[in-house]
């Protein structure tokens, strides 16, 4: 099943969550020529990592701006 429409441009977000979504997404609108299909699950890998760790963050500044610490 592909993650990507057929026009390769709207993902289907029903086949897979979100982390994983933007990293295809993110991979599929990168120059991969010459990378070899073990660079690319590293990459992929790596993408995803990054993009929890951004969303954690995200989550964690709304929480201060939410409930900001007292003085």
């Amino acid at each position: 099943m592909s993650v990507f429409s057929s026009n390769d441009h709207v993902l289907d977000s029903g086949t897979v969550g979100k982390y994983e979504a933007l990293a295809m997404l993110y991979l599929h609108k990168q120059d991969l020529t010459g990378i070899t299909p073990e660079e690319v699950v590293l990459r992929y890998i790596e993408t995803e990592e990054r993009i929890k760790k951004e969303f954690q963050r995200q989550k964690e500044l709304r929480k201060r701006q939410l409930n900001p610490l007292p003085l």
